[in-house]
């Protein structure tokens, strides 16, 4: 072998060696006590193993000698206990402190054949003075959904302190919160942190153990991880049994699977009474079960028949003595024929319009492909709800019925995409007292990143009198400047005018934070479908900071041009941590500068957030007036 192959083989052989490093789990040390959750270390935590932030951003901001910050983790039976400590006087609130300081994120994942998965909870803590503020302690992500709106349960707990020229960030998550990731259950299992530290100028810096994009971009469909394994106890004080059912999803005879852990000081017998029931709190079984411990893990499967349950949703209570163990819910689903109610529904015997259809088929299509992407351990309580929902309607059509004629709250259509034959949804609400001889005004309204539309027009969007309209348009992350994007947007369109009394010549686009940018991106598609153009919480040039340069920068005078006199409605919080209040000021005053009539609404105490009562009165008189032309 040559000297160049030697090299070679050197290099490699390196390169394995620190692969075979970064991959080594880290032991999470047991602990047979519940820390106090104060925001200070407690004396018996003290031999725990302080561990550093591998990672330092700096971004754009100012050089500054970085934060000396350091954590350490421990578990116990029911949770996982984490404390992050930062060399400074005094700690920062701000809004949404886990990106814009002081602040951190927790991620928990299910280690998948690499070293990224798509499956894990993304969990925000926020140090804040009001206790009950939205982001303090929230589920931020799960397995890739970004729906930002699952609170932690009282039983997570978390206090931070400064103290001694030292800031001290304490959590207690309790397991239930991060389901199924048990460590006795689940490994294995990885973990990252990053801490946000705040810097002056509403800037932050950034730590992390792991590197990874997906911190900031919540389109990375993966994240990395560290990987971590759990030290089993060696002792504990008292008799511990924890309990996960196998699955919490079921089709209709198929069993049940209870799972059980066990330890105690010394060997010993004790009764578990399990018990299975509805909502409505019917006893379908209730039986009682003899569990041996004794002083290492122990593991025990438990099945229980399901043939005398019909489909549903149910309660699994474990309990022992007087204490409840584990209460958990799951569901049991029909055996369903997707095809065979797609041929029910095509074949439309009383003559239904199509947008009905369309709405059936595409519903159809959406509850199959929730049913199927159900992971074992997600109790599918909501894909049950959607399904029998869509049932309600389905029996309702079957019997010559429009189950969705007359609906005056927000619901869910769908039009057939003739761009690609796909069925596409867009939420609609009509007037309270809407009347198909009467022409209405229409208001687009386009939803921010990581979501979709169906919460949108949950709250008023309009003064009543339009029929409003939230296209998904196949967009979460891509500020709405795809192709597909402005196709859908204008077959929504087109599907309410066909079906509903729209006016076409009075439409008003609008949008909030991505769907800001969205709303000014699709006017400069289309100037002369609408009357106006109302940005809420947007960024004027998202598209090229998320998605790469060649989009439309709206701070630029070219793509200005279309706008001149039409009426733009800009709404802004000075608070926003998440799209910075500047580039709305910026926008106001390239607009005002290009002869461009806005109404500017710039709210002192507001976040990234909808806007007050006050912007919206004067919102939706503005509406009126410039529809009424």
């Amino acid at each position: 072998m040559g000297t160049k192959e030697k090299l070679i083989c050197l290099v490699l052989f390196i390169f394995q060696l620190m692969q075979a490093q970064s991959s080594k789990s880290e032991e999470i040390r047991f602990l047979d006590f519940t820390p106090v959750i104060d925001g200070k270390l407690d004396d018996k935590l003290l031999n725990l193993k302080k561990k550093e932030f591998n990672h330092f951003f700096q971004f754009d901001n100012p050089a500054v000698t970085p934060t000396k910050v350091n954590y350490l983790l421990g578990y116990t039976a029911t949770h996982l206990y984490l404390y992050i400590e930062a060399k400074a006087d005094s700690i920062t609130y701000r809004d949404r402190g886990f990106i814009n300081g002081d602040g951190f994120k927790l991620l928990l994942a299910k280690r998948q054949n690499d070293s990224l998965t798509d499956e894990y909870y993304d969990i925000v803590f926020s140090p804040s003075k009001d206790k009950k503020y939205w982001a303090r302690k929230r589920i931020w992500d799960y397995n890739r959904n970004q729906n930002h709106g699952k609170k932690l349960s009282r039983e997570t707990r978390f206090e931070e302190i400064s103290h001694n020229g030292k800031c001290g960030f304490e959590v207690l998550l309790t397991w239930k919160d991060a389901y199924p990731y048990h460590p006795w259950f689940s490994n294995p299992l990885g973990y990252n942190l990053y801490f946000a530290k705040a810097i002056p100028n509403n800037a932050a810096n950034g730590y992390s153990v792991v590197k990874d994009e997906g911190i900031w971009d919540e389109e990375i469909p993966k994240r990395n991880f560290m990987p971590i394994a759990f030290e089993e106890p060696k002792k504990v004080n008292q008799p511990i049994i924890v309990a996960q059912l196998f699955k919490r999803n079921i089709q209709a005879d198929e069993p049940l699977q209870l799972n059980l852990i066990t330890i105690a000081k010394t060997v010993l017998n004790k009764t578990i009474d399990v018990t299975i029931q509805n909502d409505s709190s019917r006893i379908f079984l209730d039986k009682k079960i003899k569990v041996s411990f004794k002083n290492k893990l122990q593991r025990e499967s438990i099945p229980f028949d399901s043939h005398n349950l019909k489909p549903g949703h149910y309660n699994f209570l474990i309990r022992s003595a007087s204490d409840t163990i584990a209460p958990y819910d799951f569901v049991i689903f029909p055996k369903f024929n997707f095809d065979s109610i797609r041929s029910q529904i095509t074949r439309n015997p009383y003559h239904l319009q199509q947008g009905t259809i369309n709405t059936l088929l595409f519903k159809t299509n959406e509850v199959q492909q929730h049913f199927n992407n159900l992971k074992s351990y997600e109790n599918g309580k909501n894909v049950l709800k959607e399904y029998l929902q869509f049932e309600t309607e389905l029996n309702s059509f079957l019997k010559g019925g429009d189950p969705y004629k007359g609906i005056a709250k927000p619901y869910r259509r769908a039009f057939q995409s003739k761009y690609d034959a796909t069925f596409q949804p867009y939420t609609i609400k009509l007037p309270q007292d809407y009347n198909p001889e009467k022409k209405y005004p229409l208001l687009v309204f386009l939803h921010g990143s990581g979501q979709d539309e169906q919460t949108v027009l949950s709250q008023a969007r309009s003064g009543g009198n339009f029929i409003e309209i939230a296209p998904f348009a196949r967009d979460r992350y891509n500020c709405y400047d795809s192709e597909s994007s402005q196709n859908d947007i204008m077959e929504a369109i087109e599907d309410v005018v066909l079906h509903f009394s729209g006016d076409k010549s009075k439409i008003v686009i609008a949008g909030f934070s991505m769907g800001g940018y969205g709303a000014l991106r699709t006017y400069y598609q289309h100037p002369e479908l609408y009357k106006g153009v109302a940005v809420f919480a947007g960024h004027p040039d998202l598209a090229n900071e998320w998605l790469g340069t060649g989009h439309p920068n709206f701070l630029e005078d070219q793509f200005l041009v279309p706008f001149l006199k039409t009426p733009v409605f800009v709404y802004h919080g000075k608070k926003d941590g998440a799209l910075p209040v500047s580039v709305a000021e910026k926008l106001i005053q390239k607009l005002n500068s290009n002869g461009v009539p806005v109404i500017r609404r710039i709210i002192e105490d507001k976040t990234h957030e909808y806007p007050d009562a006050e912007t919206n009165k004067i919102y939706f008189e503005w509406l009126t007036k410039i529809t009424e032309k």
